[in-house]
């Protein structure tokens, strides 16, 4: 009798399993994904409100393009206000750092843009700026490739801002943080 009892439940609990993981793999998922979109808004939050104080040059913005760079550009995040927007993304956010980018850099994920065009860059109509992330997630459980599913999920996420400063810098001799171009990032470094 015992033994039949016991087939019994290893039949009930084979039918049973399967259903058991996918409710905590599901679980599981439901709740990185949250927490890695919370992170991503804040990342962008923080950001756009770095561009609102410290607004780049659209002409500088261009670059991020691939084939819009100078033949002497020193890289995207070399002007002070980019980078100064990109280390307000990076400050809080743990999404961003380690193995789980496999490599990319954040650069790859972030966009920062006038809506109304860059002519809005002005303190009289304090046009809006943008700073827009889209970051794939990959799932920690093998949930959705037990199912057939894509294993990743992409995140976006943009926020908004007045413009509020102009990128003033009082530690220069001009008080400008934020370069055009190429040229004036030189002549700015070279104070």
């Amino acid at each position: 009798m015992r033994r039949t009892e016991t087939g019994q439940s290893m039949v009930e609990m084979a039918f049973v399993l399967p259903v058991l993981l996918i409710v905590l793999f599901g679980v599981m998922e439901f709740g990185y994904y949250i927490f890695a979109y919370s992170s991503v808004s804040q990342a962008a939050r923080n950001g756009a409100e770095m561009a609102s104080q410290l607004p780049p040059f659209e002409s500088w913005l261009d670059y991020a393009e691939p084939g819009n760079e100078p033949a002497n550009y020193p890289g995207f995040r070399a002007d002070k206000c980019v980078n100064a927007i990109f280390l307000a993304i990076e400050s809080d956010s743990t999404v961003f750092r380690g193995a789980i980018n496999e490599g990319r850099r954040i650069t790859d994920f972030v966009t920062i843009s006038y809506p109304n065009g860059g002519d809005t860059r002005n303190l009289n109509q304090r046009g809006p700026i943008e700073v827009t992330i889209n970051y794939p997630i990959r799932g920690i459980t093998p949930l959705f490739s037990l199912l057939g599913m894509e294993e990743s999920l992409s995140l976006s996420v943009t926020q908004r801002r007045s413009i509020e400063n102009l990128g003033v810098d009082p530690t220069r001799t001009q008080g400008v943080a934020c370069a055009r171009d190429v040229a004036e990032l030189n002549e700015l470094n070279n104070q």
